[in-house]
């Protein structure tokens, strides 16, 4: 699929931003279905914690066991971090960081000429399979901060990615 010009502005001028892909509708068990699946894509990036609702401290993810099903049974409050080595069909895409939240997770990366149409492609990839893992995802990308205007290019993107899948 050849990505659009559209899309590719989407990504490729770092402005300072960390625009975010939201996937949300989901239920507790889908978050952890695909933050479990996408864990076993990649690793953790340096050492983040997480707010232990229990224990009243934060404590390293790393230290948590099954931090998704936390979440979701209210252990410990949302969080975010880094992803580390995440490839999709090979092609390994520049850092993205997930946060568990209410209803859903969203990922936030950092535009940049990092950004090809290669890396593009196998991000629109990487939701496609989420799509799969969660049929009923409303995926949307959206600028820092502002959730409520979705850019339509990239709706258009991934459908037509979802599209060339099944075929």
């Amino acid at each position: 699929m050849r990505i659009s010009a559209g899309v590719r502005q989407l990504f490729e001028r770092d402005d300072g931003s960390l625009p975010d892909i939201h996937v949300c509708n989901l239920t507790s068990e889908q978050i952890v279905l695909i933050y479990e699946w996408l864990m076993s894509q990649c690793s953790i990036a340096r050492d983040p914690t997480l707010w232990n609702i229990a224990l009243d401290q934060d404590v390293p993810i790393r230290e948590t066991s099954q931090p998704a099903r936390a979440f979701v049974s209210g252990t410990v409050a949302s969080f975010r971090h880094c992803l580390a080595n995440l490839s999709i069909d090979g092609v390994a895409l520049p850092e993205l960081s997930v946060c568990l939240e209410d209803g859903g997770l969203s990922f936030d990366y950092r535009m940049g000429p990092e950004w090809g149409d290669s890396e593009v492609q196998a991000l629109l990839e990487l939701f496609t399979r989420i799509m799969v893992l969660a049929p009923n995802a409303a995926i949307s990308r959206t600028d820092e901060g502002v959730d409520v205007i979705a850019s339509p290019e990239f709706a258009t993107a991934l459908a037509e990615q979802a599209c060339a899948r099944e075929s």
